[in-house]
């Protein structure tokens, strides 16, 4: 079961704390850090929608839906969550988020920077690679070769004010991101160092997509409907090839909603409403 708390609005985005019932507070079984996953390009010679990670360190490693690859022949998203394991080789389905590159080395490496969630439904809902190009594209921006990545390291004074005013809570082990009056996109983990890692960039993305939205609070009520809506989905889980871990979807009119678990542990959840203006009028 998860609870939103208060909402904190800067300008036309508001995030809501969530909790869960749930909530490990012991050492986790997994890592986040790229420093022991090796991420390259496939062996048989670089290929736009894979990727290839080794994991040489002594935990899993999660990889998370929407998280940037940066480097290699292009810049690259991950468009599905995954949990690498200890001393194993896994295939990253990923998309492109830069258009104008196609060459370099094949080492990639990430920063932790996440892809908008704009950007992210254009290749799950649309046209997926050419959408994905055509989203980064309309954030405008001076990048060369239209990154994604270098329109996120463009300096944001509505990102660095939110991060000024709100930080995780304890025991807070997600966020639900509001944008001019309606609820977007939540995101929740299983532990709360996972949230305290990804928020920066969860809040960065969202400021991207809040660019030029109405100054409007999102109102409580809406963001716990949306909470209310996603507790009555149910998920179709599949394994996760050649991993332990198993992945979840489901699609309804209002929620577009990915899960991954381990043993019954939901590690990673990210649920959008569909039915945002973002999204809609795209």
């Amino acid at each position: 079961m998860l609870h939103v708390g208060q909402g904190t609005t800067v300008g036309s985005l508001t995030l809501f704390p969530v909790w869960q019932d749930r909530t490990s507070t012991g050492a986790r079984r997994y890592d986040t850090s790229s420093e022991s996953l090796h991420i390259g390009e496939a062996d048989g010679g670089p290929s736009v929608p894979q990727l290839v990670a080794t994991n040489t360190g002594a935990m899993p490693v999660l990889v998370l839906d929407g998280q940037l690859f940066e480097a290699g022949w292009q810049h690259r998203m991950a468009t599905r969550s995954t949990l690498v394991q200890t001393g194993a080789r896994a295939l990253l389905d990923v998309a492109c988020v830069e258009q104008h590159r196609w060459g370099g080395n094949r080492a990639q490496v990430t920063r932790g920077r996440r892809a908008t969630t704009f950007v992210r439904t254009g290749f799950d809902e649309v046209g997926q690679q050419s959408e994905v190009w055509a989203r980064v594209q309309r954030y405008g921006g001076d990048s060369a070769t239209g990154s994604l990545a270098d329109r996120l390291a463009a300096p944001d004074e509505q990102a660095s004010w939110m991060l000024k005013r709100v930080r995780p809570l304890p025991g807070q082990t997600g966020v639900l991101v509001g944008i001019g009056g309606q609820p977007l996109a939540l995101e929740a983990f299983d532990h709360p160092q996972t949230l305290r890692e990804q928020f920066e960039a969860i809040v960065r993305a969202a400021c991207l997509d809040a660019l030029g939205r109405p100054a409007l609070p999102t109102p409580g009520r809406r963001a716990r409907r949306l909470v209310e809506r996603l507790e009555k989905t149910k998920l179709d889980y599949q394994p996760d090839l050649g991993q332990t871990s198993q992945l979840g979807r489901a699609r309804t009119t209002d929620l577009d909603v990915m899960s991954l678990r381990q043993s019954y542990r939901r590690l990673h959840l990210r649920a959008t409403y569909r039915r945002h203006p973002i999204l809609t009028g795209a």
